[in-house]
């Protein structure tokens, strides 16, 4: 679990379970990292691991994680994703890899640099081959998927375990809107009164679709010049990116803001959220900006079409430029209709909780512990391992 960063599908659902299930389940935690206030409420055994190339810390956790969880007594053992060849209880799926393979059409994400997609072939070959191997009935008892879209492709690619949906949730109360945050946030970042703040938050940048976000923005400039500002928040390569901004004319329209520490107040800033990915496993980033009350504009993955209906909530777009900047220029005329998918975005939202969230892990412990004959109410150890990104699971 980064401990630097708040946003992060796996991260956020593995903190909020240990947080919210820890009065009934005494959590072993084996991972590379974990968050400081998590520390002291469960058993951590850390697993070190070289930073990178990706690949070999990928093959190094997964093998080193192994040894740990062999030594270890439990009553269940829960993994975040394919990353260890142990048997196991449950199996988290956050995302698919041979469903991302689907939709990117290869083993890297279109435009990629050389390196980069080299580095991301080889280690997503890894990972498919980790799934291959995990999500074997003989391998795992349950597989938890975090979105219907997940727990499809998951049976469609791996059938023999049983699919369960046990999805993420969001902090309706944290994430919401706040008009006086909204002032503070974009009087500090010198917003105009009449500027309409697109908002594209979160890391791999060419899988999420910075680039046609960005075009997106240089399409509707020339349909409603001078109104739209885009804020890029999360890592990535910003020089390339600035670079094409700057290329189609759009250079002093695009901001860019590193990983901070409490991403809340850019969703209270914003006007809109924009995310024209080629794959997502669930979206956190599009669940809190609903809450935030942002009208959503993406393509059909994760939780997105669930979100937005039909055109309830936001407008989802095909990917490409044409659809995402024709979306921005329609919403950014119209403050009413933004105000009314915003409304409707943060209804949806909310029915996402954590509590709903931990509920349904802790039920398949309690079910998988009775079908193992074992008493329901004695504590769970629930060895956790690291993701193929080398942060904590529960």
């Amino acid at each position: 679990m980064a401990h630097d960063i708040t946003f992060g599908g796996m991260e956020n659902a593995c903190a909020e379970l240990i947080l919210r299930g820890r009065s009934s389940v005494d959590f072993t935690v084996v991972s590379t990292t974990l968050r400081p206030d998590l520390r002291e409420l469960v058993s951590w055994h850390r697993v070190g691991v070289v930073r990178r190339p990706f690949p070999l810390k990928f093959l190094h956790f997964f093998f080193a994680a192994s040894v740990a969880i062999r030594r270890l007594r439990g009553d269940l053992v829960h993994t975040v994703g394919a990353i260890v060849p142990n048997s196991v209880d449950i199996i988290s799926v956050q995302h698919c890899q041979a469903g991302v393979r689907y939709r990117t059409g290869g083993l890297a994400t279109p435009g990629m640099t050389s390196l980069r997609r080299l580095n991301s072939a080889l280690g997503r070959s890894l990972a498919l081959a980790a799934e291959r191997w995990c999500y074997r009935q003989e391998r795992v008892r349950v597989l938890a998927a975090s979105s219907n879209e997940v727990a499809h492709e998951v049976a469609t690619y791996y059938s023999g375990p049983p699919v369960i949906l046990t999805p993420n949730g969001v902090d309706s109360g944290r994430f919401a809107p706040s008009a006086d945050v909204r002032d503070k946030v974009r009087r500090a970042n010198g917003v105009r009164h009449d500027d309409v703040v697109v908002l594209f938050l979160g890391g791999d940048w060419d899988r999420k679709g910075l680039r046609i976000a960005i075009e997106g923005l240089a399409t509707a400039e020339r349909q409603v010049p001078g109104r739209l500002v885009l804020w890029v928040v999360g890592r990535g390569n910003q020089e390339r990116f600035r670079l094409l901004s700057e290329q189609v004319h759009v250079g002093k329209r695009v901001r860019f803001f590193r990983s901070p520490s409490d991403v809340v107040g850019f969703y209270q800033a914003a006007d809109i959220f924009v995310l024209p990915s080629i794959y997502e496993g669930f979206s956190l980033p599009a669940l809190e900006a609903a809450a935030c009350g942002l009208p959503v504009v993406g393509t059909k993955v994760g939780i997105v079409e669930e979100l937005v209906g039909a055109e309830e909530a936001g407008i989802i777009v095909d990917r490409n430029p044409q659809t995402v900047g024709d979306a921005l220029s329609r919403l950014s005329g119209d403050a009413e209709l933004r105000t009314s998918m915003g409304k409707c975005a943060r209804d949806r939202a909310v029915g996402f909780t954590w509590e709903r969230s931990v509920e349904s892990v802790l039920g398949v412990y309690t079910q998988l512990l009775s079908e193992s004959s074992k008493p329901t109410s004695a504590p769970i150890a629930a060895a956790g391992t690291g993701t193929p990104e080398g942060t904590a699971a529960c």
